[in-house]
């Protein structure tokens, strides 16, 4: 069952890939000036990267219920729509898939702010381990005691 609705959650994040330029065109369209209107920045603050690629956060399973493969392609998925939509995501190198997954899923409730024509890194994994939202997921926190971050340091 969860394999069937796995290549279905790959082939809706494919159809986000390919719906990136209308999308993006619809976020950076400007509103048309008149003598009355005042043009203001916060009309193009950020967005909501679910809102923005047009998937919540609930359409992903918890990363428990996936094999380290079955992470593997829907994170290949991921940076693929990320990329299209001008998101460069950035990961520790000691991030594994599962983690990766789990940072991408969260990251759906988090606001971007895309740049037209230009590419924007997204920081994925900048917390000190005691305030990281993704701890119980990650792997090298939990094996090592300190977070991905910390640990090359040590």
């Amino acid at each position: 069952m969860m394999k069937r609705y796995l290549e279905q959650l790959i082939e809706d994040l494919r159809e986000a890939r390919a719906k990136s330029t209308h999308n993006l065109s619809l976020f950076f369209k400007v509103p048309e000036m008149h003598d009355f209107d005042l043009y203001h920045n916060d009309e193009h603050a950020g967005i909501k990267v679910g809102d923005l690629i047009g998937m919540e956060k609930l359409f992903f399973p918890n990363v428990d219920y996936l094999t380290d493969s079955e992470a593997e392609k829907v994170v290949d998925e991921f940076y693929e729509v990320f990329k299209a939509y001008g998101l460069n995501p950035i990961f520790e190198v000691c991030v594994t898939a599962k983690v990766k997954y789990g940072h991408f899923r969260h990251a759906l409730n988090h606001q971007v702010f895309p740049v037209n024509n230009q590419v924007v890194d997204v920081e994925m994994c900048d917390y000190l381990p005691q305030y990281c939202p993704m701890f119980e997921l990650c792997m090298n926190y939990n094996s090592q005691r300190v977070c991905c971050m910390q640990r090359k340091r040590a």
